[in-house]
């Protein structure tokens, strides 16, 4: 691995003495699906192993290594942070009062670090460190006649200079060279000088800044975030291991909830957890929209609005195969888990889809009802069997985690194959019985309300064998008018040359 210290700055850029940046860059795990197949197993029954080409620890193993190490140095606050410069679970909290921020923050993360359950607790952007604060006094400067801009253009021209357009230059060798003026270091750092410093008002009249201030040493905030027009003041924690998002998110929330909080604090989920919770209701807002446009959908094809719910039950028996899969394998419901879970609702639905027309199609056919119902099931269980042991197929080395960003795959691909296999089984059982139910109270809603909407005209059902021994009949019939048409027309052409014969009458009262 190589490390890498940026002093005075923060991994997200915020540059600050006080502040510096570790980055750790691991090599480069090897993901080979043989190695990480064979290896394992082969390490157990003593047998020959493959060179590994890389890390064989995770980078999770390694932070849990490295990042308590960081606790035993004094003096030292420390975060974990993603990609995107957010820590693992975060919340924001939101005031107009900026003291009441500062003290429900560190509140927060004080509560938090008691509670133990998760690692390194810590509240940012309400740091407070110390500053000199100059507070004008309005009665005395308006009597004086200073101005507030007055004031700030003192201090700013004594601490750090005047702006860089308004410097003066100095000319030398066809350059010019800024000149900046400042008051020695040690007097910025006195109060005694900085209240000396002079103010000349519109009537030339020299003023001591003590005379139109206040100056004092105070804290202050080290930087100030503003969401929403109200102060933002950010909660943070790590993750440890077996706590996941959604535990921590409820572990700051009920921390929070516990806390006598003033009235004007207001503490909300940000970063990963916000993007989790949106997650959450879009999953309920795609997945309910796409359950209700297949409905209608189904309504359409299935002429009927009560088959089309046998279809839509069999869609929870999947929920139980993605409960099973996740506590088999020790992995916790993620965002992962839910993309999974909108691939299984078009795959179930698809297998339900497959059973139930086939049966109402044989039930049309002038089949029983029941019987089609055991014919559906016999002769869909095979694509049905078949589509499950590809989907599963592809879906085991996601599920195996390997690759890169192989951990964060992975509960995906566990859910899925475990919804689909429970599923596969279930739905070749409960979905006919579903079918028969829903068929069943079609049929008493159609009794009880039928007189009201009126008779539908049902087409007429013909046994499969009478229907074939109608189309040879008809075949027979039409063959033996093609054959009187050809005899009439032959006869036309005979009686202009002889009197038809009563041989061709008596063919032609036979074929009437």
């Amino acid at each position: 691995s190589q490390v890498f210290v940026l002093g005075g700055s923060s991994p997200t850029g915020t540059v600050e003495t006080r502040r510096a940046a570790i980055f750790v860059n691991l090599r480069h795990r090897d993901v080979e699906l043989l190695h990480n197949m064979w290896n394992p197993l082969a390490s157990r029954l003593h047998l020959p192993q493959f060179a590994w080409d890389g890390r064989i620890r995770p980078q999770a193993d390694v932070e849990n290594e490295i990042l308590p190490k960081l606790n035993d140095i004094p003096d030292l606050q420390w975060a974990k942070i993603n990609p995107r410069g957010a820590r693992e679970v975060e919340f924001n909290m939101l005031s107009i009062d900026p003291v009441a921020l500062s003290e429900g923050a560190q509140k927060l993360a004080a509560a938090l670090r008691a509670d133990g359950r998760l690692r390194a607790p810590q509240a940012q952007g309400a740091l407070d460190r110390p500053e000199i604060q100059i507070t004008p006094k309005t009665a005395e400067a308006s009597s004086l006649g200073i101005t507030a801009a007055q004031m700030s253009q003192a201090v700013r021209v004594a601490t750090i200079g005047d702006f860089g357009p308004l410097l003066a230059k100095f000319s030398i060798d066809d350059r010019q060279i800024p000149i900046r003026v400042q008051i020695p270091e040690k007097a910025r750092s006195s109060l005694a000088e900085i209240s000396n410093l002079r103010l000349v008002n519109g009537k030339g009249v020299a003023v001591p800044l003590s005379s139109v201030a206040d100056v004092k040493v105070a804290q202050g905030p080290s930087s100030i975030k503003r969401y929403d027009r109200q102060r933002q003041a950010t909660v943070g924690a790590d993750l440890p291991p077996g706590v996941e998002l959604g535990d921590g998110t409820k572990i700051i929330e009920e921390t929070a909830a516990k806390l006598n909080l003033p009235k004007s604090v207001k503490v909300q989920a940000g970063a990963d957890a916000e993007i989790q919770g949106e997650i959450f209701s879009g999953f309920i807002s795609a997945g309910g929209f796409g359950i209700m446009l297949m409905y209608f959908i189904l309504v359409l094809l299935l002429r009927n609005f009560f088959v089309p719910f046998s279809i839509l039950l069999s869609l929870p028996l999947a929920l139980g195969g993605v409960v099973l899969a996740l506590l088999l394998t020790k992995q916790a419901f993620s965002m992962p888990v839910i993309i999974g879970m909108l691939m299984l609702i078009g795959i179930v639905a698809k297998n339900a889809i497959m059973l139930v027309d086939f049966a109402v199609e044989r039930k049309k056919a002038g089949m029983e009802r029941v019987e089609a119902v055991i014919d559906s099931g016999l002769k869909r269980a095979r694509p049905i069997v078949m589509t499950t042991i590809a989907m599963g197929a592809g879906m085991f080395p996601t599920a195996l985690g390997i690759g890169e960003g192989g951990s964060f795959r992975s509960p995906m691909a566990t859910a899925v194959i475990g919804g689909l296999i429970l599923s596969t089984f279930l739905s070749l059982i409960f979905v006919p019985s579903f079918y028969v139910v829903m068929d069943d109270v079609a049929l008493l809603f159609s009794w009880a309300f039928g007189r009201f909407v009126g008779k539908r005209d049902e087409p007429k059902v013909l046994d499969p064998e009478v229907a074939a021994v109608d189309a040879r009949v008809s075949a027979i019939d039409a063959d033996v008018d093609g054959v009187v048409a050809r005899v009439e027309e032959l006869e036309g052409r005979l009686a202009q040359f002889v009197k038809p014969t009563s041989s061709v009458a008596k063919f032609k009262r036979a074929a009437e």
